[in-house]
């Protein structure tokens, strides 16, 4: 896994597949809703694990879609938004 924004790391599964790792459910929303209009990216499915005081997000994209990819669209948001976005429930 590599963080490429604070709370957010993307990498590959056991079966290869992209995935995007989100530390917060209110900073998933804005990944989910950043890749869907401005990438056009979605994802297939999502996991989530509790930790205290929230839960961390796991986003499965298709096979197709690689970590670079994924990268390059994330490379536009801000770190100090994320942040912002984080610390409404953090």
């Amino acid at each position: 896994m590599k963080q490429i924004l604070p709370y957010i790391s993307v990498g590959l599964d056991e079966g290869n597949r992209c995935i995007v790792v989100v530390e917060d459910y209110e900073l998933f929303d804005f990944v989910e809703d950043f890749l869907g209009d401005k990438g056009d990216l979605s994802y297939e499915y999502r996991t989530t694990r509790e930790r205290p005081g929230g839960e961390v997000i796991t986003m499965f994209f298709p096979l197709g879609v690689t970590p670079e990819v994924i990268e390059a669209s994330l490379s536009s948001m801000s770190p100090a938004e994320v942040r912002r976005i984080y610390k409404l429930n953090n």
